[in-house]
């Protein structure tokens, strides 16, 4: 799902550029629009649209798909982003593999192969893997990386385990090298917003999403439609939490996930219970989503138990388990498609 662009700034300058971006939008949530239905959702004026929707028709961005029902006149012009125009390549870096998802203009998956793992080789292994794609798609318009770890305006700043990307500009060097819009978010942070959109984008709640799986722990935060990133981007990084005297949340979830008594299982509940209650009492959200690995409700049930013991039951939040890979796919995806539409790009 995508909404209207913020037009707070807008400047003449960029109104040509702006209006162009409310038409894609518009199109984009549609598929097929008349000028009169993209005028009267936009706010712009009929006359402006119709010239501009001339002008991306010549240019190739949209085409004429039709002729509407007509209400007594000439029957009017039904106009569609042209799927061709621009595509948009997802890059997902991972510990096993690199997988490479490229969509069309309007959000389609036309292309997915996967190419050997570049994190602990770096960023020269994933440069010489990039520009086959990019050297392969002509009209490929951006990129976007799916990273494990904190990222700060495009830049990897928290990136365990994988030191050869620390602190590495993905934006600003992929912009330079290839002159395309480039893309860079952390995984968990693309997994709420994948979430959130799935769930209808609906602005009202606020939501925190945690990651417990194989290559790690993570969390992230969304309110009032917006991912919470924090001043230095390192919002959500619970395996940091000190909920102990001497140990750090993935110190004390480590120790006990190899074991498989009770224990362990024991001390193991304790301690997302202890995040719960932690959680709850900073920003009291209205749902709290597990993801990453299999969660049944007993165990929920357990972990709401362990919370209460911090924090007054009433004020826990809706526990829920997720898929992992839905959420994360789907929030890259709707990202990518954002970047493409221009949203969020002045």
């Amino acid at each position: 799902m995508v909404s209207l662009i913020d037009t707070r700034s807008v400047t003449p300058k960029t109104m040509g550029e702006f209006i162009r971006r409310q038409i894609r939008v518009a199109l984009h949530a549609k598929g097929v629009s008349t000028t009169a239905e993209i005028a009267q959702v936009t706010g712009v004026s009929f006359p402006t649209i119709s010239k501009t929707l001339d002008d991306m028709n010549d240019q190739g961005e949209v085409i004429l798909s039709g002729l509407g029902a007509s209400s007594g006149g000439r029957r009017p012009k039904e106009y569609q982003i042209n799927p061709a125009y621009r595509s948009g390549l997802i890059v997902r870096l991972d510990r096993e593999c690199t997988t490479y998802t490229l969509l069309n203009y309007v959000g389609d998956v036309i292309a997915q192969e996967s190419q050997p793992s570049v994190m602990a080789q770096g960023p020269e292994q994933l440069t010489e893997q990039l520009t086959q794609y990019v050297n392969r798609y002509s009209n490929l318009s951006t990129i976007t990386f799916g990273i494990a770890g904190a990222v700060n305006e495009g830049r990897a700043v928290y990136i365990p385990s994988f030191h050869a990307f620390k602190n590495f500009e993905f934006k600003t060097y992929y912009e330079e090298r290839f002159a395309l819009r480039v893309e860079a978010v952390n995984d968990v942070n693309a997994s709420v917003f994948g979430y959130f959109d799935r769930l209808g984008f609906d602005k009202s709640l606020s939501l925190v999403y945690i990651y417990l799986g194989p290559v790690g722990i993570g969390a992230a935060i969304l309110m009032n439609g917006e991912v919470v990133r924090g001043s230095t981007f390192f919002a959500g990084e619970i395996a940091t939490l000190p909920l102990y005297d001497e140990k750090k949340f993935i110190q004390v979830m480590n120790e006990t996930t190899l074991s498989h008594s009770e224990d362990a299982k024991r001390i193991q509940r304790d301690a997302i219970g202890r995040v719960v209650a932690t959680f709850t009492s900073i920003i009291n959200p209205h749902r709290l989503i597990f993801s990453g690995k299999e969660i049944p409700d007993l165990v929920l049930e357990s972990i709401r138990e362990s919370s209460a013991k911090y924090v007054v039951e009433e004020n826990i939040p809706d526990l829920v388990v997720s898929n992992w890979e839905q959420d994360y796919g789907h929030g890259l995806r709707q990202t990518t498609i954002n970047s493409m539409l221009g949203i969020g790009v002045e």
